[in-house]
């Protein structure tokens, strides 16, 4: 897997054998951060992150902070030594369970999700953040696989973009649920 674009482009990360892990496809990332545009000296929030590619993209197109949350050791450890290997600064890594390690009263520019299919865990997602109060003026981005996404009261769908059977959902925090 390849990092798209940015400081990074190019490099080649080695993606851990882990049941279930799927690596958001390098024409989703890219159309995203498209999307997304100047990123630069954002702070970028993954949860359930995975390989860590979603954060290192975020890092390598100018984003000054990331933080990745994994509940997979295995993929935390593989995270670890990227960001040895490559010298990554403004990445920190974190095996945690969410919503536990969820960083409490902090802002984040962007924060991207990408639960594990079919849990429901894609509809608490929402409530978490609210909890530990990170929603405030961020823009929160969610990927689904084959259903559509509906978040609870106090969160606006403003976009939904579909690439083959991956759609990400784009949602801002309504003043309600703001610090």
């Amino acid at each position: 897997m390849r990092i798209t674009a940015g400081g990074n482009r190019g490099r080649t990360l080695r993606v851990p054998d882990i049941e279930g892990l799927r690596p958001t496809p390098s024409r989703v990332r890219e159309a995203l951060f498209n999307i997304l545009g100047d990123i630069e000296g954002s702070s970028f929030l993954d949860l359930f992150s995975g390989s860590g590619i979603m954060a290192l993209e975020a890092l390598s197109r100018g984003a000054s902070r990331a933080v990745s949350l994994e509940s997979d050791r295995q993929a935390t450890r593989a995270m670890q030594s990227i960001q040895r290997d490559w010298v990554i600064e403004g990445w920190l890594i974190q095996a945690v369970q969410l919503p536990h390690g969820l960083p409490n009263n902090t802002h984040f520019d962007v924060i991207y999700a990408d639960p594990p299919y079919g849990q429901g865990l894609a509809e608490l997602i929402p409530l978490w953040l609210s909890e530990h109060q990170i929603t405030y003026n961020s823009l929160i981005i969610e990927e689904a696989s084959r259903n559509t996404l509906h978040w609870q009261q106090g969160f606006t769908p403003t976009q939904s973009r579909k690439y083959s059977e991956t759609t990400l959902y784009f949602f801002q925090p309504d003043i309600e649920v703001a610090i």
